[in-house]
């Protein structure tokens, strides 16, 4: 039998005609030796495979009777990846999920399993073939269940509230491995109910259960009921009010939000405890005190000092006026509809090739000229808008922003 050789012809030849026999005896010893380590290389890790396949199964064998119970399931690998191991728990034989030990640099190896997506994704399935959510919908997000619903009333929100009680019977009944797990978690997405503080459509979001410890905790709708009903907001929109947002804090419509809608803006009152106000009212055409409005976040400081308006030909409570005036201090930038404007810029902006842009050329109008218009502003849409810049030899920053509406 002929020998095994390791080179081809051309390489031999070479080699023949450049270097002495004992070289050439060298030269195929080293690759000799090469490919004896190159072929114990791959005999070790196939055995370093075997053996980190082994003890994965001895994991996932543990992690299973831990979880769903010794003999409570069957196991078997999957034919295509030899990592993974493919599940049926003989409570549910039809619904088959995978297991695997994760690897990941830098982290311990953990367990991962479809488990949830799979029995969630089908229990919404079934449910779905026998019930109708007409324009509701529910889907499971890891790790919880979301469902989403529109409406104008908490009449409707019930209704939406009773649809998702019996999907909570239904898997109750049918798939309580969801519940005894810790799967069941479920948020409800409401969109379509404006409360005090909303100046447009605005998501909300409530935790209505959460599995834990094989028990399931179900938020009644009276509760929810309560927290709502005092915060629907029922004044009147003016569709002439201008929008402006600071770079902390929520949206304003100002010449359309209330008093009461600034507290709920998830900012703080600092000058005044909001339960003093309750008994303050306004004259027809009165002006109310400044109230001034900070951020509760710790890296943006920012101020909104707000005055409110009786708008209406009677009386009104402080509540109810409407806001006319705001004054804000320490903002990166600001949004007034429908332009973000930055109020800050420095030498480091410059070289970055960032540009500034005079707050003033953003909105397309002219800057104050007259006296009447630097010590009140100039007229943008329904307001009138001042900016107080301070700069200095690498920087320039807008510090103060006053905005009046004009009725």
């Amino acid at each position: 039998m002929e020998p095994i050789y390791f080179m081809t012809q051309d390489i031999r030849k070479m080699l023949q005609m450049q270097f002495s026999y004992k070289t050439r005896r060298l030269i195929v010893k080293r690759m000799y030796l090469m490919c004896a380590l190159v072929i114990m290389g791959i005999v070790a890790t196939l055995l370093t495979g075997c053996s980190r396949l082994k003890k994965d199964e001895e994991i996932i064998a543990k992690y299973l009777n831990d979880i769903y119970g010794k003999d409570a399931y069957v196991v078997q690998k999957d034919p295509e990846y030899k990592s993974h191991f493919l599940v049926n728990l003989k409570e549910y034989p039809k619904l088959q999920f995978m297991v695997t030990v994760s690897r990941q640099p830098f982290t311990s190896p953990y367990i991962w399993s479809n488990f949830d997506k799979v029995f969630s994704e089908h229990a919404i399935k079934q449910f779905k073939q026998s019930n109708d959510l007409l324009a509701d919908e529910i889907q499971y997000s890891d790790p919880q269940f979301i469902y989403s619903t529109k409406i104008n009333s908490l009449e409707e929100l019930k209704t939406s509230y009773d649809k998702l009680m019996k999907f909570v019977n239904f898997v109750s009944q049918e798939y309580p491995i969801l519940i005894d797990t810790g799967v069941l978690d479920i948020r409800l997405d409401v969109s379509g109910l404006k409360l005090k503080g909303d100046i447009e459509d605005e998501m909300k979001y409530f935790d209505i259960c959460e599995a834990k410890q094989g028990t399931l905790t179900i938020k009644p709708y009276d509760e929810l009921y309560d927290k709502l009903v005092l915060q629907i907001k029922t004044h009147s929109e003016n569709q002439n009010g201008v929008v402006f947002k600071v770079s902390d804090g929520r949206s304003f419509a100002l010449g359309s939000d209330t008093f009461e809608d600034c507290l709920y803006k998830n900012l703080e009152l600092k000058n005044y405890d909001a339960k003093a106000l309750d008994n303050i009212t306004l004259k027809p055409g009165e002006v109310s005190d400044v109230y001034n409005f900070a951020s509760t976040d710790n890296y943006n400081f920012v101020n909104i000092e707000i005055q409110a308006k009786n708008l209406t030909d009677s009386v009104c409570s402080l509540y109810d006026a409407t806001i006319i005036k705001a004054v804000i201090t320490g903002a990166k930038e600001i949004y007034i509809d429908p332009v973000w404007i930055d109020l800050k810029f420095s030498a480091w902006d410059n070289a970055t090739g960032r540009k500034w842009i005079d707050p003033y050329d953003a909105l397309k109008i002219l800057p104050p000229k007259t006296k009447t218009e630097k010590i009140e502003g100039t007229l943008y849409k329904n307001i009138k808008i001042l900016f107080e810049e301070y700069h200095g030899k690498d920087w320039k920053e807008i510090r103060r922003v006053t905005l009046i509406f004009q009725q």
